[in-house]
């Protein structure tokens, strides 16, 4: 609850500080010709984070500024493409992992790409694990992600009965494999950051 009440403090916190940096203004020419390309600083933590700011022709602020403005990770999360990663050390059976992502707004990370994987690999690599839980799982004849993400990316080094065995976890030096959901490991949680 404590950690719940921190991140959503921390989320408007910081959608204050962006509201009180962006400055307001007017529609005219004038404004339109000499502001194309902006910096903006937004104050996270006791660091300051520098975001280029675009805005359209018309001087107001274009969309994909928007998008990219909120793309930072909370402290204890690592960037990679548009999500932010945490690993944790402390084992956990399959789904308590996942409950403990939710608590931190997040899930069992998903993996779309061979760069997404290699980049989660690190992390284990980092922590000196070789193994960690990620959200795919077995249901009703299918692989899914935990968040509900397409399974179009594999990486399987072995596949195992998925009778016993229906939870993935990943290897920090080779693909990943089902394995039992009561066998407690490290996990990765992921996020998307713009869901504060």
């Amino acid at each position: 609850m404590r950690t719940l009440m921190f991140s959503a403090l921390l989320c408007l916190s910081i959608s204050l500080s962006w509201s009180a940096t962006v400055p307001v203004e007017e529609n005219t020419e004038a404004a339109a010709e000499e502001a194309t390309y902006n910096n903006t600083a937004a104050v996270v933590g006791n660091e300051e984070e520098f975001t280029p700011v675009l805005t359209a022709e018309d001087g107001t602020e274009d969309e994909q500024l928007q998008q990219s403005r909120f793309l930072y990770c909370p402290p204890g999360w690592f960037k990679s493409g548009s999500r932010c990663f945490m690993y944790v050390s402390s084992p956990m059976n399959w789904i308590n992992a996942e409950k403990f992502c939710v608590n931190q707004q997040a899930a069992l990370a998903s993996v779309q790409s061979p760069q997404e994987y290699h980049f989660l690999q690190g992390l284990a690599q980092v922590a000196g694990r070789s193994t960690a839980w990620i959200g795919g799982f077995y249901f009703q004849g299918s692989w899914m992600w935990i968040d509900r993400a397409g399974f179009y990316y594999t990486n399987w080094l072995t596949q195992n009965s998925v009778s016993s065995f229906q939870c993935i976890h990943m290897s920090s030096s080779s693909g990943w494999s089902n394995g039992n959901c009561a066998s407690a490991l490290s996990f990765i949680c992921a996020m998307d950051p713009n869901s504060c």
